[in-house]
């Protein structure tokens, strides 16, 4: 079952780097929650259900033009996937570059996604979802 949660969040960020937001929420439970780190500047708290996510992730578009998720880690923790990624894009009233590093741990349940929590670090993340690497 791992291996196809891994394979849900290659998915999901795959629907982001379209901009398909129903893609990207398609394999999570109507009532999912995630708790934001605050990695990317003001944005914080909890968003809950799909529709809370979309939200979250529709400010970066707002906020960024081009903006663009790349994976550079999944970490396959059983019911857990510790997820590392770089967040890329423009700012749309400076124009400035702006890159993010940011770390997660969604966390399955009967197939679906039902929590996820953004990290500031690796270690921090890993020792969330309770893996040792």
């Amino acid at each position: 079952m791992s291996q196809e949660n891994v394979e849900t969040i290659q998915r999901a960020y795959e629907g982001y780097s379209r901009g398909d937001l129903d893609a990207l929420v398609a394999d999570f439970a109507p009532d999912c929650d995630y708790v934001a780190a605050g990695t990317v500047p003001g944005r914080s708290g909890i968003y809950r259900g799909t529709e809370g996510y979309k939200k979250f992730v529709a400010w970066l578009d707002e906020e960024f033009s081009d903006s663009e998720a790349e994976l550079h880690s999944l970490v396959d923790a059983g019911d857990r996937v510790v997820v590392g990624a770089t967040l890329r894009g423009r700012g749309r009233q400076s124009g400035i570059p702006v890159t993010f590093k940011f770390w997660q741990v969604w966390t399955f349940s009967n197939g679906q996604i039902v929590h996820g929590q953004g990290f500031a670090d690796k270690a921090e993340a890993l020792a969330a979802a309770g893996s040792p690497e």
